[in-house]
């Protein structure tokens, strides 16, 4: 008996270092994802198959240094257009401003002012980690407030968030009602769901205790936890008009993501589907139709302005 204990005792300690050391990996491939240089971001959505560079290179902009109420400054750049509209362009994880530039001919060519940044943890902007919308919905609202306390209380912002900036734009909405519109690309509805699922696909674990065990690493490192960014519970407090986007061929965030999403919305909701899209390429796969799809949503916001496709 005395050696079956220890047998025991060797195989627990085995499976709690094993259990440990799984949760360490996954938290700083978490926390600290391998983000991207200006350089290999613009490489990215060039390859995607749609960035018009010399026509976004050729447009002015003026470059906005904003402080994060957590301290670190938000690096971005405001292209500046004759208008009362803005729309602020939140890029997905890894990225940087070019994941949200390949977005601006769209709204530059019909008015908007664009805002583009780099998000915590992310390009020019500092920041100790990642984490999907909890502390980075506050860093929107920072540079919201910047907008209206710099160019008057009668403007219009709105959002065009992908993937990651997708579900922190819809955090973001759930806590600012100033924003009066947003447009929700490739998104996730719910973290843990969205973690449980890359468990499942990357480590072949399927155990929610694991990824509550992971979570406990996540607090402990970050001071969030995942069970407290879930853009579907905001969904239903949202007023205003949201349209979303979503590829059908994402394997990364499902599709259903966005479907689920666009259900729990009560009203002002609408739901674009891009039969050839992949993750955050529902644009690139044809931008064209995306074009049309962004065009139709804000002729809706804004029905006194009659806006065209960007050709």
């Amino acid at each position: 008996m005395k050696y079956v204990f220890y047998i025991f005792l060797v195989l627990l300690v085995i499976f709690i270092l094993f259990l440990v050391t799984i949760s360490v990996r996954y938290v700083n491939k978490v926390l600290y994802p391998k983000t991207k240089s200006y350089q290999e971001a613009k490489e990215k959505v060039i390859r995607q198959g749609f960035f018009p560079e010399e026509y976004i290179e050729s447009l002015p902009f003026d470059e906005l240094l904003i402080k994060s109420p957590y301290g670190y400054v938000l690096h971005g750049r405001l292209y500046p257009n004759d208008s009362k509209r803005y729309v602020i362009i939140v890029h997905g994880i890894t990225m940087n401003i070019y994941g949200a530039l390949k977005y601006l001919p769209f709204f530059y060519k019909k008015g908007f002012n664009v805002v583009v940044f780099d998000q915590r943890n992310h390009g020019l902007t500092s920041g100790p980690n990642t984490t999907y919308g909890y502390f980075e919905k506050w860093d929107l609202h920072n540079i919201t407030d910047y907008l209206f306390n710099t160019y008057g209380s009668d403007i219009s912002v709105g959002l065009h968030g992908e993937s990651m900036g997708g579900g922190i734009s819809v955090l973001n909405m759930g806590i600012d009602k100033r924003i009066d519109f947003g447009i929700i690309d490739s998104a996730f509805s719910d973290l843990p769901e969205l973690f449980f699922m890359m468990l499942v696909d990357e480590l072949h674990i399927h155990s929610k205790k694991l990824l509550s065990f992971i979570n406990l690493f996540i607090k402990q490192r970050s001071g969030f936890s995942i069970e407290d960014v879930s853009p579907i519970k905001e969904i239903p407090s949202i007023e205003k008009p949201i349209l979303f986007i979503h590829g059908e061929k994402d394997t990364y965030i499902p599709v259903k993501m966005a479907k689920i999403m666009y259900a729990f919305k009560l009203r002002n909701k609408y739901l674009y589907l891009a039969k050839d899209g992949e993750h955050a390429t529902s644009m690139a796969s044809d931008p064209d139709q995306y074009d049309v799809e962004l065009t139709q949503f804000l002729n809706i916001v804004y029905p006194d302005v009659h806006f065209v496709e960007a050709h």
